[in-house]
């Protein structure tokens, strides 16, 4: 009896499922639209800027988007700590020609959230923008009500003035059962009717990623799962043909054997793959990317198995069958091991923010990171993750990641043949810096 009890339970949860799933939702999708191809920047000078302004002790998880007129627009969120109730979105806007950001600004509030939603908001997380071709820009905003980011939603924010003001449009219903534990991380993809791949993953039970196909009001039309496994997070989806598509996945098996997990994807991203592990060395981090064209892929990440202290770009033009590292933008291996104190760290950090555009105020800043990165117990550790790239119209490529916790950094690669005056690499080969 109890056990027929537990079938009955479990069919009537599974006829939930389909009835409260979106019609076309076992449908394929339409083909992908797929960007337009790029050849490699044939000079490898990065320039370097702080995106942020110190005006928190705490950054994280940057996203970005590009305006109609070339300028970037940049999301991350900010506060006390992560998880905090003060944490709110901040953004910032780049302009390439002027080659400055914008004072960083608030755009979004826990309470704006939760008037608008008629509920209790206890924390806000990540922040992923979508420009649609109307020019309304849509934000998909991390949200939880109670307990851990397990618990969380995603909810939708409109905005018709390009990301300067926003007003709550709904809360996306990603699951029949209580809709909790959806969260995003990486860039959407765009399919050929006009609708959007938003890739999310899950945190509850088990880890894995999914892709949402969402139409300009932001209606579910379609969940395609990545891969079957029950450990994966933060896909990163590259589209480049009609049909074809690589999925990139962070690793969070215990223990880890430090590679990132691959699926691909034939037929629009209607079936995947079973996952695999990818030859990508990874400390089970996030990772960004882009495509330069039919089996040309860029993927930032932190590229040892153990620590977030370096982040490289690596390169494939042979569809993931033989990859190398075209740019290391951090390099700090050889403190790993080493018991860092406050003095020798601030000494490094202070020659990190020496190279490319100076921070707003690089004293506050370096009071942000030595609190942040420093405990008497274990001593001071590098960090940089959590890296976001997109490849602008014109072929510019641009990175944001957060730096050390403390700061919004900003990483961009010209696509023309010109060495900026300003360019310079990440660290310099000098005393212990790489």
């Amino acid at each position: 009896m109890k056990r027929f009890f537990h079938l009955l339970v479990g069919a009537a949860l599974v006829a939930g499922y389909f009835a409260a799933s979106p019609e076309h939702l076992w449908e394929p999708a339409p083909v992908f639209d797929v960007p337009a191809a790029g050849s490699s920047p044939e000079h490898d000078q990065w320039q370097y800027r702080f995106t942020s302004d110190a005006d928190t002790p705490l950054v994280h998880a940057p996203a970005m988007v590009e305006l109609p007129d070339g300028r970037l627009r940049a999301f991350w969120f900010a506060g006390s700590r992560e998880g905090a109730p003060d944490v709110n979105i901040h953004s910032a806007v780049f302009d390439p020609v002027a080659a400055t950001w914008s004072d960083e600004t608030v755009v979004v509030t826990r309470e704006q959230i939760s008037q608008g939603w008629g509920r209790h908001v206890r924390k806000l997380g990540n922040a992923v923008p979508v420009l649609d071709d109307d020019g309304r820009m849509r934000l998909f905003v991390v949200a939880v009500s109670f307990g851990g980011w397990a618990a969380s939603r995603l909810v939708v924010l409109e905005s018709t003035d390009l990301g300067a003001s926003w007003t709550f449009d709904k809360p996306l219903v990603t699951t029949p059962l209580l809709n909790i534990s959806t969260l995003v991380k990486t860039p959407p993809l765009r399919y050929s009717d006009g609708s959007i791949g938003l890739p999310v993953y899950h945190e509850m039970i088990g880890k894995f990623g999914e892709i949402l196909r969402l139409d300009e009001d932001s209606h579910i039309l379609g969940k395609y799962r990545i891969g079957h496994g029950r450990k994966a997070i933060q896909p990163l989806v590259l589209v480049d043909s009609p049909n074809h598509a690589v999925a990139f996945l962070r690793n969070e098996n215990e223990p880890n054997n430090g590679y990132l997990f691959q699926s691909e994807s034939r037929d629009g991203g209607w079936q995947w793959d079973e996952l695999n592990y990818s030859p990508l060395e990874n400390p089970s981090a996030a990772l960004g990317g882009v495509v330069m064209g039919k089996g040309h892929w860029m993927v930032v990440a932190n590229c040892n198995r153990e620590e977030r202290d370096d982040l490289c770009v690596r390169e494939t033009r042979d569809g993931g069958t033989n990859w190398h590292t075209s740019w290391t933008l951090h390099d700090r291996e050889e403190w790993r091991n080493v018991r860092l104190d406050e003095p020798a760290f601030a000494s490094l950090i202070q020659k990190e923010m020496s190279i490319g555009e100076s921070p707003e105020d690089p004293q506050r800043l370096l009071e942000r990171v030595t609190n942040n990165k420093c405990d008497k117990r274990h001593g001071c550790r590098f960090q940089y993750d959590y890296p976001y790239m997109i490849r602008s119209s014109n072929g510019d490529l641009h990175i944001l990641y957060t730096w050390n916790k403390s700061a919004i950094r900003h990483a961009w690669l010209k696509a023309e043949d010109v060495t900026p005056e300003s360019a310079q690499p990440a660290e310099e080969g000098n005393d212990n810096d790489h």
